[in-house]
């Protein structure tokens, strides 16, 4: 069947036609293919497809061709977009007697995916090399992801608008007060984008369902994945940074109370707006400056280029490997050689540096303060040993416990990960991405408004700090 424009082939078309081998379907537009249009075609060993032009392919269309060998599906597609192909389509198909299927769309080899003993990367030869992230299901790979995401999104939005909205008609009645304010409103601004980022995510998994990689590739180069990559790299960022600078005023407040080292209204205001900058250039920048097929996108389908993933860095063209039975005719139609990847290398370099290498430093340094926070904390209470002040020391124990914890439960678990699948030591399947966005990266933006504003360590401790140590010297120069 050449050159031909048809409505659509009907069940049982080929009915005169049961002692078939080989169908040849070329520069052909169709319709829709109905349910078992080639069910008559029993002894049929090798259907090929190129430049085919069909609007819809229902559940059983292929269904039975028992006896099918070799399968060819070149440049398929709609009228207007992507062939609607529907689950089941493909039933019909014995996969133990198949020698091979050859397309040039990897979204095709997601087609058949439902059948047994079958797999999508190695039994399915393409013409064009296979994207490094392969996933043929719906952005969310299940229900308890999907109700995870828009449950930490809805926290992550209206928790830290709370924080915003109280952090602005709260007035500090000490200068210390009101600028750890200004920058924990900073923070729960930072957090709120992530909430946003969060439900952008949640709501395109809802649009394209369990087709979505039929779009994928389209959603990958969409404007708003592009939007949702910057608040989630924004907000990450911005977050660390803010809780760095929190930690260090804390740092400078409780271990050095007596000395000129806090931060002012003023240096508080000017690096809360070179931190922003620092955030915007870091997300923006990279956005703007790379392609739709770029390795912040392409190696991700949430939109945020974690690196948990590599790419390919050596491409080799091979010929089809074929049975020995299939007849010496269809070397005219098989392509000559398809594409595979031989050898890998790390993604996307900013991405290795902010992830695994910021964010390391920044938690290590934060770290590094609570500690010195809390040794200092340990030494001035311990001049003064009532039980009101071992009380105020376990708790301040456990609020920093928790702060500590919360980072290193969002931070480290990407950066070991990151540093496992860029040295090559662990391949991290493409549902990673999934559940680290989902169940990882928001524990900060969930938790940071109830730990920095209804927990808030600097503002409960900094003055009680300063007055032990006041009693403590006051007792020194009696003793005297």
């Amino acid at each position: 069947m050449t050159n031909l424009i048809i409505d659509s082939i009907e069940s049982n078309a080929f009915s005169d036609f049961a002692s078939m081998k080989l169908l040849h379907i070329e520069n052909v537009t169709i319709n829709s293919i109905k349910p078992n249009a080639f069910s008559e075609l029993y002894s049929l060993k090798y259907l090929l497809m190129q430049n085919v032009t069909v609007n819809f392919i229902p559940s059983g269309s292929f269904s039975p061709l028992w006896n099918l060998q070799g399968l060819l599906l070149l440049k398929i597609s709609g009228t207007r977009s992507w062939a609607t192909i529907e689950k089941g389509a493909f039933e019909g198909l014995i996969t133990s007697k198949m020698n091979w299927i050859v397309t040039d769309d990897h979204r095709l080899c997601c087609t058949f995916s439902n059948l047994q003993n079958y797999s999508v990367r190695d039994d399915c030869l393409t013409t064009n090399l296979k994207p490094d992230l392969n996933l043929c299901d719906s952005l969310m790979p299940n229900n308890s992801l999907r109700v995870a995401l828009w449950a930490q999104g809805i926290s992550a939005l209206i928790g830290n608008l709370c924080v915003i909205v109280w952090r602005l008609v709260q007035k500090g009645d000490r200068e210390g007060k009101t600028t750890l304010s200004f920058m924990v409103g900073n923070l729960a601004a930072a957090d709120f984008l992530m909430g946003v980022y969060m439900l952008i995510v949640a709501v395109a998994d809802l649009r394209f369902g369990e087709n979505y990689f039929l779009e994928a590739p389209e959603w990958r180069s969409s404007t708003l994945c592009k939007v949702a990559g910057v608040l989630a790299v924004l907000s990450s960022e911005a977050s660390v940074f803010f809780i760095t600078l929190i930690s260090v005023d804390c740092f400078l407040g409780i271990v050095f109370p007596f000395r000129s080292f806090s931060l002012g209204k003023r240096s508080t205001k000017v690096i809360v707006f070179v931190l922003w900058c620092l955030a915007l250039c870091v997300s923006v920048i990279p956005t703007v400056s790379v392609g739709p097929d770029s390795d912040a996108y392409g190696l991700s389908d949430v939109c945020m280029g974690l690196p948990l993933s590599i790419k390919s860095s050596r491409v080799v063209a091979e010929p089809p490997t074929f049975n020995d039975s299939d007849p010496e005719s269809l070397t005219s139609y098989i392509p000559e050689k398809v594409l595979k990847a031989k050898a890998w290398k790390p993604s996307w370099i900013l991405s290795i540096v902010l992830f695994l290498g910021v964010n390391l430093i920044s938690y290590l340094f934060v770290l590094c303060c609570y500690v010195a926070i809390f040794i200092s904390f340990k030494r001035t209470a311990r001049t003064v040993r009532t039980e009101a002040e071992r009380d105020r020391e376990i708790k301040m124990a456990v609020k920093m416990f928790l702060i500590v914890a919360t980072d290193f439960c969002c931070w480290m678990p990407i950066i070991i990960m990151g540093i496992l699948s860029q040295s090559g030591a662990v391949v991290l399947s493409s549902n990673m991405y999934a559940w680290t966005v989902v169940l990882i990266l928001p524990i900060n933006s969930s938790l940071n408004p109830y730990l920095y504003t209804f927990f808030t360590v600097c503002c409960a401790t900094k003055p009680k700090g300063k007055a032990i140590q006041s009693k403590a010297k006051s007792r020194k120069n009696k003793a005297k």
